[in-house]
């Protein structure tokens, strides 16, 4: 975290961007952005995409409520825009600065439709001379330490506390897990947490210091979430790459500011910024909106004939408690399964080790098709914890099985291929990212007891 300065030991002023070079690299940059858009759209998706749809995409509709192919498309669209976001945002700050204006005022770049007439004004406004930077940090900040280790250990306090009472906020009061809580608030902290450490002085710090700076709040806050007994370990692990991710952008950000600036950042600046995610979070739990569905299917060759293969999927004695390594990290698993009456509108009970799920039949067609819904579940994990039975609110109606099947097809020499599809919702957004971890949990379920059924059938062959 060596902070050099130049050889004549003087702080060197950023560069600083005119009006007509900023101009004319904003218009190739947007011209570059427009047309890779409309070649993902037409290539990828076989769609058309105009200038109006940056404005009005999709009709306002949430990410949420978009078709899962629409979902991809623009996921696709975002992660290509990164690239140009990281050099408007260090284009913007070179201009800002020419301008003598307040460095802050790059947030305005994430905002829809006011960052184009941002872009007009920053266009023509002519420069000035920047001011002689600054040492030491600016307001009510000036209690903090300056040194290296100081700064980056006062940062990892400071945004990782706020950040884990942010996620308690969150998880705890709102009970609303979604964008706010797994990219906004990464990203927020991983912004603030550089620009507190390169606060101090007017040297710019490496470029590694910041990207492990970035990310210490993170691990601290999650440190933080487990002690208090607000998150299990397994939980905190899936969501450390999304939230690592995210803070590592976000300091690169701050980086870009860090070395962009003609003076510390003003702590109010910092403050709007993290205070936007409460924001952010209360309308995620305003809008309520419902979860997409997702499948999942896993299948397996039995050496048995359908009618060998059915009485097992109808039911079946106690599966062997040897695991697979995901089914040892807390998650739920299937132990047995029993059915009360036969043909539509029989109940089964299939067992886990946290309970039972009450699956009405809907369809009964032998040795072919048995298809149910999910009357009831019981909790789909059981939290890694030093505290015992530790209850977190995700393990409530978040993660929700809707609907399930056990179809079998015959094959040639007596075979049987057996599918068995489980039908779900998530309410944890952003919801590509946890259908990642979900469709993995559920094929390994999946596995478990489709195996145990080609075992059961195999060996009653065989006698």
């Amino acid at each position: 975290m060596n902070r050099e300065l130049p050889p004549d030991n003087q702080p060197t002023s950023p560069p600083s961007l005119d009006r007509w070079p900023y101009f004319w690299w904003g218009c190739a940059l947007m011209a570059i952005k427009y047309n890779l858009d409309r070649a993902i759209a037409w290539q990828c998706f076989n769609r058309t995409w105009y200038f109006w749809n940056y404005i009005k995409p999709h009709g306002f509709a949430a990410i949420n409520e978009l078709p899962p192919d629409d979902e991809r498309f623009y996921f696709l669209l975002l992660l290509s825009s990164l690239p140009f976001l990281i050099l408007g945002i260090f284009l913007t700050l070179r201009r800002l600065r020419s301008a003598g204006l307040p460095l802050e005022l790059c947030l305005i770049f994430f905002v829809p439709v006011i960052n184009l007439i941002f872009f007009v004004i920053l266009c023509l406004i002519p420069a000035k001379h920047a001011s002689p930077a600054r040492t030491g940090h600016p307001g009510w900040l000036t209690w903090l330490p300056t040194s290296p280790v100081g700064s980056a250990l006062a940062s990892m306090a400071l945004v990782g506390l706020a950040g884990a009472g942010l996620a308690c906020l969150s998880t705890a009061v709102l009970q609303n897990y979604g964008w706010g809580l797994f990219v906004a608030l990464p990203f927020a902290m991983g912004l603030i947490s550089v620009l507190i450490y390169a606060g101090p002085g007017p040297e710019k710090p490496s470029f590694g210091s910041c990207m492990l700076v970035a990310i210490l709040p993170i691990v601290f806050a999650g440190l933080c979430l487990f002690t208090i007994a607000v998150e299990g370990a397994i939980c905190l692990v899936m969501a450390a790459p999304i939230g690592l991710g995210l803070a590592l952008a976000g300091g690169m950000v701050g980086y870009i500011i860090v070395g962009n600036r003609s003076g510390p950042l003003h702590p109010t600046a910092m403050m709007l910024v993290l205070m936007s995610v409460p924001f952010t979070m209360g309308m995620e739990k305003q809008a309520d909106e419902p979860p997409p569905l997702f499948a999942v299917t896993t299948s397996v060759v039995i050496d048995a004939p359908p009618e060998r293969v059915w009485p097992n999927v109808v039911s079946f004695p106690p599966i062997p408690p040897e695991r697979d390594w995901i089914l040892h990290t807390g998650v739920a698993y299937p132990t047995q399964a029993r059915i009360v009456g036969s043909g539509v509108g029989a109940i089964r009970h299939c067992i886990f080790n946290t309970g039972e799920f009450i699956e009405p039949v809907e369809v009964w067609d032998v040795n072919h098709l048995l298809r149910f819904s999910v009357a009831y579940q019981p909790e789909p994990m059981e939290e890694m914890s030093p505290y015992p039975h530790l209850k977190t609110a995700h393990l409530h109606g978040y993660l929700r099985s809707q609907e399930g099947e056990l179809r079998l097809t015959a094959l040639p020499g007596g075979k049987t291929l057996l599918e068995g599809t489980t039908w779900y919702t998530d309410r944890i957004w952003p919801s590509q990212y946890w259908q990642m971890w979900s469709d993995l949990i559920i094929h390994h379920i999946h596995l478990r007891v489709l195996n145990h059924i080609k075992n059961l059938s195999e060996q009653q062959v065989g006698k």
